[in-house]
């Protein structure tokens, strides 16, 4: 059974004839005869009486076209969902963010993307590194975003952007007058991080070795606004990028010297037929980003 015998088929209902219905299709008389003979054998029933001037359906034939009618509606509907798909006129993108995804790069990312794209549905998903590469892997998102390098062949990257990393602590607290800070300057300061599975934690815990010191770890708290809150308290002090910090009002931020930086990237899994949706999401980030492997 081929959609073109069922086009045929409801054509010669609706004209009342075959010859009719061969004209309004622009195809031979003996195409759609032989089409609507081939679907009736193969049915093992009649479809049509032939018996009068006008070709009617028989009861079974009435049986066949209510269904056939639904067919060709979900046709329809499937053809025009996936040409919206196509043309990002519809759609979801799933994308996968850590606890540092109110970055600013990242937010005017996603501004920029739903402003060229209004009608794409963006559903993010908030875990960390760890897990997004799981899920990357598992597709059960897009794409990612989170901090470089992770060295896996099965997950390819695109460059988003890179920020400085400041220090912040409360404006009460010894350290908010100084003008920079190396990371030895902390080795006496009680620390508030993102968890151990947090690449980023790794990379700062990963800066201090190499700096010879390594302040007491006082807190660990999955939301950057839970640590902004307990700096702000006296709690502690913390490192995170400039962006999430710098139009907080109670928290004072002092840079590093040397400077710490952070670069976050898009991760895709490699090889796999990406959505029209994740496509275009990719798209303007290489308007200003460069590929990695």
């Amino acid at each position: 059974m081929e959609i073109r015998q069922l086009e045929y088929f409801l054509m010669v209902r609706e004209a009342g004839s075959f010859t009719r219905a061969a004209e309004r299709l622009y195809v031979s008389q003996p195409a759609v005869t032989n089409a609507i003979r081939s679907l009736e054998e193969e049915l093992g029933i009649q479809l049509f009486d032939r018996s009068q001037k006008f070709a009617t359906l028989t009861a079974e034939g009435r049986i066949f076209a209510s269904h056939v009618e639904k067919i060709m509606h979900g046709i329809t509907t499937t053809v025009e969902e996936i040409h919206a798909l196509k043309n990002l006129t519809s759609g979801v993108l799933t994308l996968g963010l850590t606890p540092l995804g109110g970055m600013r790069s990242i937010v005017h990312q996603l501004q920029a993307y739903h402003l060229a794209f209004p009608d794409i549905q963006i559903s993010l998903r908030e875990e960390d590194s760890g897990c997004l590469q799981q899920a990357l892997l598992e597709d059960k998102i897009d794409l990612a975003i989170f901090a470089m390098p992770v060295g896996n062949p099965a997950l390819s990257s695109l460059e988003l952007a890179t920020e400085e990393l400041v220090v912040c602590c409360s404006r009460r607290h010894p350290l908010h007058r100084r003008n920079t800070l190396a990371l030895t300057d902390l080795a006496g300061e009680e620390l508030i991080l993102l968890p151990k599975n947090c690449l980023y934690r790794q990379n700062i815990i990963e800066a201090f070795e190499q700096a010879e010191s390594l302040p007491r770890i006082l807190f660990e708290a999955r939301s950057v606004q839970t640590i902004k809150g307990l700096v702000a308290a006296g709690c502690g002090i913390s490192i995170l990028p400039e962006s999430l910090v710098e139009d907080d009002g109670e928290l004072a931020t002092i840079p590093l010297e040397p400077p710490l930086s952070l670069t976050n990237c898009v991760f895709w899994k490699t090889g796999h037929h990406l959505s029209h949706a994740a496509e275009a999401f990719l798209d303007l980030i290489k308007k200003g980003g460069s590929p990695h492997a």
